[in-house]
């Protein structure tokens, strides 16, 4: 059911990019984070079959990430740009009614600068955000593809280390509500604070060794104490996104593990599952600009269209979505191919999707 999950934490996301809906809470914001986690795990497990099937697995790493990522991306990208263009800039869709310089669309497509769009660490020629709005948490996230077998090789005392100083920076930057070092930038959207993330993932894919094992333990010991004493205690939830990130970073671990425990699926589960997983990065990465096309091609709003325009962009994300999947479908043939180990079966083979 981990497919399930991680697309409906991608509707989550979207829902959260629709201004006006009236949410207390930002579900958006835990959605990150679990998926944060979730990666952690999954490349976690990844990483270790390229290290026991190829000659060169970092090498092989990183290209089966890029091949995996970039194309799709690099569509919503060009896209997006292109049809700014020809249509003009958004009035109601935020973010997409920015200059097209060159500079810009080279930096957007080159997707690491898409994470320092925030101070004290911005790019200029990347402001006032990526051109595909959520690519800063994708940016981050590559970041820590390319940490990740560094990380491994620095040994399970550099492990230790790392994860130590990615949890103190990123509690630590809870405790601030503005300023270079806070609870929106440190704590949520670079990589030094939100590695924690990713590590205790990684680290729940290997719980069944004791090392990982107090690792995660630890990581439920710290945020489970920040969400229900730490943070109430100090008044931390005044702070932007602080309820939102402890929520998701408590969570991660039951969440994954539940999804993880579903087994025994009738085949229409299992196609559902594995088709609603391959849809989740596509939606994530498209539905601004399935909010550019309702404003500028169906001339829909929140405000004029209500309910009719949440319930449109989610299906045109979905149409989308299933078109990038279509065409990322020649690029997985080629990515199968060159990993120069088979394909896995049952579990193995679903984790390889991802």
């Amino acid at each position: 059911m981990l497919g399930i999950l991680r697309f409906i934490l991608a509707m989550l996301v979207l829902l959260s990019h629709i201004p006006g809906l009236g949410m207390s809470l930002n579900p958006g914001v835990s959605a990150v984070i679990l998926f944060y986690f979730i990666s952690g795990y999954l490349m976690g497990r990844s990483y270790r079959r390229f290290q026991q099937h190829s000659q060169q697995p970092i090498r092989d790493f990183y290209l089966d990430r890029l091949l995996k990522l970039m194309p799709q991306y690099s569509v919503v990208v060009v896209l997006t740009f292109l049809l700014i263009y020809l249509l003009g800039p958004a009035q109601h869709t935020l973010f997409l009614n920015q200059a097209i310089e060159p500079l810009k669309v080279l930096l957007n497509l080159a997707l690491l600068p898409a994470n320092y769009v925030f101070e004290p660490l911005s790019i200029e020629a990347m402001l006032p955000h990526p051109i595909v709005p959520p690519a800063w948490s994708l940016a981050s996230e590559f970041h820590f593809y390319l940490l990740l077998p560094l990380i491994l090789l620095a040994g399970r005392r550099g492990f230790a280390l790392i994860f130590a100083g990615a949890a103190l920076i990123q509690v630590a930057a809870l405790f601030h509500a503005s300023g270079d070092f806070n609870s929106n930038n440190f704590g949520y959207r670079f990589i030094f604070g939100v590695l924690v993330f990713f590590l205790g993932g990684l680290a729940y894919g290997r719980r069944e060794e004791p090392f990982y094992r107090r690792i995660c333990q630890l990581y439920a010991a710290i945020y489970l104490s920040m969400l229900i004493a730490i943070a109430p205690g100090f008044d931390l939830y005044a702070n932007p996104q602080v309820i939102e990130l402890l929520l998701g970073a408590t969570l991660a671990a039951p969440l994954l593990s539940a999804a993880l425990s579903v087994k025994n699926l009738g085949r229409r589960w299992r196609t559902a599952d594995d088709l609603l997983g391959r849809l989740a990065y596509p939606v994530f990465i498209c539905h601004f600009l399935v909010f550019f096309c309702c404003e500028k091609l169906l001339g829909m709003t929140l405000a004029e269209d209500g309910a009719v325009y949440v319930l449109t962009t989610m299906a045109g994300s979905v149409l989308v979505a299933l078109l990038l999947i279509r065409l990322q479908a020649w690029v997985e043939r080629y990515r199968i191919a060159r990993r120069g180990f088979a394909s896995m079966t049952g579990t193995d083979k679903a984790l390889a999707r991802q």
